[in-house]
């Protein structure tokens, strides 16, 4: 890995060190002083973590003097001091705890102990709570912390612990995670440009770049060269860059894998801004339709469901119902009924015996 902190920081002045005054004509030549001399001295220019912490100021010097504005009290820090603290926390990482509903809440040193278990890397490391599931990893180097950021989100089983890059003016108020580890591909990327610093270069022009491919370390495929980088969604994404040297430039095509949806309304990753509920709130509402499963309804939306009421239909003729029934009662009362004839006493009515003796006979013989 390559060290940044090494390349970037400036030259050691050896001259403005107290045991070597270039004034002094006594000062003790820079080719005899003893390496390990050099060592410590640049050693102890390093605060350590305590005194970071404590940032015990000097007794000689005095406090800023605060002032009043308004109703507010206000104090001045020293620039110094500020930038100290900076420097001491660039190789640092933020991290998010993700629980679900109903999961136990983990304390500090519970996280501690699983994490050493996962993470494999040379220095030691501390971990700090902020509040609101938010938490801040110091490491010893930038190759430890890289390596746990290039690793992605751990299942901490329950939970998921998210990492994003460290920023100064942190609220955990207002934090929105807007990052996301992405691989990337620049295209057609001449071989000449595939040393690690150079592509760590390129791919820091879309992003934070974590891990090189190993197919692309071990040159095994020329297609594309393979990045992981951390992405901030909130900013524009760029599929093009453009790769400049003294006196030539040239296009390289991006290519993003697994982009996840990002809305740039509320700045939230998971959905884009057409399907935002903050933003489509009637619209959301309205799709959110019962579902009929069988004989069973099952209602996915936030609205109840309402019992549908049985309405009458016109029907003026009254065809099936009760008054098409009132209407035949009626007519039937209209026909008249005749009267029950009575026979006389005196009229006999002969039996069928009687009525078959009194056919003539030629009628009998047919």
């Amino acid at each position: 890995m390559v060290d940044w902190q090494a390349e970037l920081a400036p030259p050691f002045n050896l001259a403005a060190t107290p045991f070597c005054n270039s004034n002094d004509a006594t000062a003790v030549p820079t080719q005899i002083v003893a390496p390990a001399l050099i060592a410590a001295v640049v050693q102890s220019a390093k605060p350590s973590f305590a005194q970071a912490l404590r940032g015990t100021p000097s007794t000689t010097d005095p406090l800023p003097l605060p002032s009043i504005r308004g109703e507010t009290l206000s104090i001045s820090i020293t620039p110094t001091a500020y930038s100290w603290g900076l420097d001491f926390c660039k190789i640092n990482l933020r991290g998010r705890l993700v629980l679900n509903k109903g999961d136990k809440p983990y304390a500090t040193k519970d996280i501690t102990a699983k994490l050493q278990k996962l993470w494999k890397v040379k220095g030691p490391w501390h971990m700090l709570s902020l509040g609101r599931g938010f938490y801040e990893f110091f490491f010893a180097s930038q190759e430890d912390m890289r390596t746990v950021w290039a690793a992605g989100t751990v299942n901490l089983k329950p939970g998921l612990l998210r990492f994003f890059e460290w920023t100064k003016d942190f609220n955990l108020h207002t934090q929105r995670q807007t990052h996301t580890q992405v691989w990337i591909r620049l295209w057609e990327l001449p071989q000449g440009y595939w040393m690690e610093r150079t592509l760590y270069e390129i791919a820091g022009a879309v992003g934070t770049p974590l891990l090189i491919d190993n197919i692309t370390q071990n040159r095994l495929d020329g297609h594309y060269a393979r990045i992981l980088v951390d992405l901030d969604l909130s900013k524009k994404i760029f599929y093009e860059v453009m790769v400049e040297r003294e006196g030539f430039a040239f296009p390289v095509s991006i290519e993003y894998e697994g982009l996840p949806d990002f809305c740039t309304h509320c700045h939230s990753i998971g959905y884009n801004i057409n399907s935002c509920r903050r933003l489509h709130p009637l619209r959301a509402e309205t799709h959110e339709q019962p579902i009929n499963v069988g004989k069973k309804t099952i209602d996915n939306g936030k609205q109840p469901v309402q019992k549908q009421m049985w309405k009458s239909k016109d029907n003026p003729e009254g065809i099936g119902s009760s008054k098409a029934f009132a209407s035949v009662d009626s007519e039937q009362q209209d026909v008249s009924i005749p009267e029950r004839v009575l026979l006389d006493k005196d009229i006999t009515v002969p039996t069928q015996q009687q009525a078959t003796s009194t056919v003539p006979q030629e009628l009998a013989a047919t």
